[in-house]
């Protein structure tokens, strides 16, 4: 349920991203971290057992590696928002307060992740507007729709043993999907319009001024 950062990728990730990005980053896989011992708190207390290793985080780790590190930043923000997703469906059905009160800690965590994203995203000038914004947004869609069903393939049974169903975890996804989309949208609006008034100030202004008819310089 959680986006697993392998020792060293961190310095993959961060390779070209602004300082102000890095502690961000290094925060992140830290937060995973407890996550993922919070997560194991929780197996032992109702009796599971820990799996150690599965054929749908080996094809997501070699994916998001093979194609770079843009996509795989994409494929990690995705992560947190279906995971978002999840863990608000197992909060609200679960019957238990502590396991109700690790999900509520780890969606304020996620909350800060996709806030993180989204910055990044924006600062970029991406956003759905435009041709070229509108393919990037059905790319995110479909692949944020192909996270969702590995996740619920691979948990679903979680949800549905306590009342969950699989209709309340796919509108979920699809409104927390679209939720980033509409925020990305108002966040990237500055940024866009100060590349737009960039592209059409006048390389040479202010070097060679326009010359009217019957006007001469002091």
């Amino acid at each position: 349920m959680q986006a697993v950062w392998p020792a060293g990728r961190e310095a993959c990730l961060v390779e070209g991203a602004r300082t102000r990005q890095v502690a961000a980053l290094l925060n992140h896989r830290a937060k995973e971290a407890e996550h993922a011992r919070l997560l194991g708190c929780a197996v032992k207390r109702f009796g599971g057992r820990f799996i150690y290793s599965h054929w749908s985080f080996t094809a997501f780790c070699l994916c998001r590696r093979v194609l770079g590190v843009r996509f795989e930043l994409q494929v990690l923000l995705l992560t947190e928002l279906v995971s978002t997703a999840y863990y608000r469906v197992l909060c609200a059905h679960s019957p238990d307060q502590p396991l109700a009160d690790m999900c509520r800690l780890i969606l304020r965590d996620e909350a800060g992740h996709v806030a993180f994203h989204r910055e990044r995203l924006a600062d970029a000038g991406r956003s759905s507007l435009g041709l070229y914004g509108a393919l990037w947004q059905a790319q995110f869609w479909m692949l944020g729709h192909a996270a969702a069903a590995m996740l619920w393939v691979n948990h679903g049974p979680c949800l549905t043993a306590i009342g969950g169903t699989r209709s309340e975890y796919f509108g979920e996804v699809r409104r927390q999907l679209g939720r980033f989309i509409m925020a990305l949208d108002r966040l990237s609006e500055p940024f866009i319009e100060r590349a737009n008034d960039s592209s059409f100030a006048s390389p040479i202004a202010g070097k060679n001024s326009l010359k009217m008819p019957g006007i001469k310089r002091a």
